[in-house]
């Protein structure tokens, strides 16, 4: 963990040298399989970030040379592990702090002083004017573009950058998941990222975001791949629960199974693992396992989801088989939501009769609901998806862009109209994980359901 460089020099025009120099420093060790480094602000983000050293530090000048005293302090122990003296140009002190830091440190991407002073005092254009393959810069402009919420402008300087051989391909990489981000180009993120996690093995916010990317491309085992790898590097407890739903979309449940109940002795995560083993077996069609977990994850927090395990467990129950089991269920839930004073519960009570199949006495049961304009919204969505004409195209481009598990609407309608469209063949596997119920205020919600398992039936599908 590099934290900024203390200017003690009494020349206040050398400021910037106290944060661009650990800058630097970070830029030559990104990408080395044995070393994560972090630049940050403060102490207190080093710790939060999980450093396991600091690199700070103290600098003067004499005689226009700068001269750096780099203490590195074991953070466990708080102890000096060592102190680091050059003295020089900062680019030269730069190039023997991070050499000593790690030997396989690579050069910075700029030898040109006065580009590096440019880029310390945030003139990024001057920087790269001066140095067009200087790559820090054009990152640093773009991504200053862009958190000022200027996408397009953001854009258009990483893609100039790209147009010229930019010195690393970190840097390059870095500069391509900007626009493909920008563009929200789930295909050139999905390709920078698989780069990136090969350039920078040991970043776990790379990793982290390849492993989304790997799950948004529905690669389940690569996903499950870079979580694993992220949880050598970094054990957090989040990454466990995206392993485990990575396992359970590979159809991997006794793996999903392992890594969520590993995620479930974490301190206040046991209702929500519990709840994330119930989808884990639900979308692979075990509905008898679901139930249980389902169940159990609101007997440990029925607030979890406002009552919603125990719908999730009616409808395990109901696809298992038991329709009149699942009907019980379903009034548990409706009896916890009465409780909490929840006015759409009649509401509730209907989307669960249509999406059970029983069209007839949810919308019987609409008539009763007491929330001006509710039931004329619901029996119109209702209506438009028993007529609806989906557009082929429309829907791959929403599916491709909606991460599982929380895909199965905008899944179950591309598989309608890659039915629709004669396209068996391509429809058949987006049916074979179910998808999850979904507890909510959604119109649409109760619709997935009937279309889903009249496409099962209508493709032959058990």
């Amino acid at each position: 963990m590099v934290l900024p460089f203390d200017n003690q020099s009494g020349d206040a025009s050398l400021d910037w040298v106290g944060s661009a120099e650990p800058s630097i420093v970070v830029a030559q060790l990104t990408g080395l399989a044995r070393v994560l480094p972090l630049r940050l602000p403060t102490t207190g983000d080093a710790y939060a970030s999980h450093a396991t050293v600091f690199v700070h530090g103290t600098f003067t000048a004499h005689e226009g040379a700068l001269e750096f005293v780099i203490p590195i302090e074991d953070v466990v122990t708080h102890k000096m592990v060592r102190v680091i003296h050059v003295a020089g140009t900062p680019l030269d002190c730069a190039a023997r702090i991070a050499k000593a830091l790690d030997s396989a440190a690579r050069p910075f991407t700029t030898e040109n002083a006065q580009a590096v002073s440019d880029w310390g005092h945030g003139n990024y254009e001057a920087a790269v004017a001066l140095d067009p393959l200087f790559g820090q810069a054009w990152l640093a402009w773009a991504d200053s573009l862009a958190a000022s919420r200027d996408g397009a402008r953001a854009e258009d300087v990483a893609r100039q950058a790209l147009s010229h051989p930019i010195r690393t391909g970190i840097e390059s990489g870095q500069l391509s998941l900007l626009v493909a981000t920008l563009r929200n180009d789930p295909a050139l993120r999905r390709e920078t990222l698989k780069q990136l996690t090969k350039l920078m093995p040991a970043d776990p916010r790379i990793l982290k975001l390849g492993a989304e990317s790997e799950m948004l491309a529905r690669d389940f085992p690569s996903a499950a791949n870079l979580y694993r790898t992220l949880l050598r590097i970094d054990p957090d407890p989040g990454t466990l629960n995206g392993l485990g739903y990575a396992e359970a979309a590979a159809g991997n449940v006794d793996a999903a199974k392992s890594a969520l109940e590993q995620y479930g002795r974490e301190p206040g995560q046991q209702a929500n693992s519990l709840d994330s083993l119930g989808e884990a077996y639900f979308m692979n069609g075990k509905f008898a396992d679901a139930e249980k977990y389902f169940l159990e994850a609101h007997e440990r927090d029925s607030k979890l989801l406002g009552g919603g395990d125990l719908l999730k467990a009616a409808y395990a129950r109901w696809l298992g088989g038991d329709l009149a089991g699942a009907d019980t269920l379903d009034q548990r839930y409706l009896q916890f939501r009465a409780a909490m004073h929840d006015p759409a519960v009649v509401w509730r009570q209907a989307t669960w009769l249509y999406s059970t199949g029983r069209t007839g006495l949810a919308i019987e049961k609409l008539k009763s609901v007491p929330i001006a304009g509710l039931a004329e919204r619901q029996e119109a969505v209702w209506q438009a998806a028993a007529q609806q004409h989906p557009d082929v195209g429309v829907l791959k481009a929403a599916f491709d862009r909606t991460a599982p598990p929380g895909d199965g609407e905008v899944k179950t309608a591309y598989a309608a109209a890659l039915a629709a469209a004669g396209e068996k063949d391509a429809a058949r596997p987006l049916l074979t994980l179910w998808p999850l119920p979904q507890p909510g205020d959604s119109l649409s919600a109760s619709t997935v359901f009937p279309q889903f398992l009249a496409l099962r039936k209508q493709l032959d599908m058990k």
